[in-house]
């Protein structure tokens, strides 16, 4: 997918939601520094494709993320998160991206929760 296709600039809030949800989570929790702990977890988001139909249409974003983890095999994870405006409530500043954000942020949550236990092959679709 090209940035051409993403009239609503997904990756960097994508990016800090991710980085939101980690850092709550690991915060508190530091990592052991020592012998063996000099190599870093690498996460890789590839957005894979994104449906914004109308003001009042489903809003999709479908991710695929790697984990590469020192000394194991990489950890692969889908994810489809998708929120749909109620027509009760678009108004005159609905835009084809105003659900992108709950969608973005559903989607952090899902990538920190899989990043706890991460295995390989998981798929989500909203959250489950």
């Amino acid at each position: 997918m090209s940035e051409a296709d993403d009239a609503c600039g997904v990756p960097d809030p994508l990016r800090q939601a991710v980085q939101d949800q980690l850092k709550a989570r690991y915060e508190v929790v530091r990592p052991v520094q020592g012998p063996g702990r000099e190599a870093a977890l690498v996460l890789k988001i590839e957005v894979m494709d994104i449906v914004t139909v109308s003001a009042g249409g489903p809003t999709i974003v479908v991710i695929h993320a790697v984990l590469d983890r020192p000394g194991l095999p990489p950890a692969q994870f889908k994810a489809l998160r998708q929120v749909h405006i109620p027509y009760a409530d678009i108004t005159a500043e609905t835009t084809e991206c105003s659900a992108m954000d709950a969608v973005i942020q559903g989607l952090g949550v899902d990538i920190a929760k899989w990043m706890r236990k991460p295995a390989d092959g998981v798929s989500l679709v909203s959250g489950e």
